[in-house]
């Protein structure tokens, strides 16, 4: 049984315009900090980047940690 698709993507996955509105960031930050491994990526193509929104949320966890250890 095949998983159902929405707009073309696995459930629990986004594009990275919709990971990054999902962020609250522009799509370009959301690259930069792809290609610097601040938040996992899946490469499908040349052109499509899916976000897991469960890593998406685990990243932004380890960033929020690290914002509140240098605030101190």
């Amino acid at each position: 049984m095949k998983p159902s698709l929405k707009n073309g993507v696995a459930p629990g996955y986004l594009r990275k315009r919709d990971a990054a509105t999902y962020l609250g960031i522009a799509p370009r930050t959301l690259q930069e900090w792809a290609a610097k491994r601040i938040v996992p990526a899946i490469r499908v193509s040349h052109k499509i980047i899916l976000f897991r929104v469960a890593a998406l949320d685990d990243a932004m966890l380890r960033l929020e940690t690290k914002a509140r250890e240098g605030a101190q």
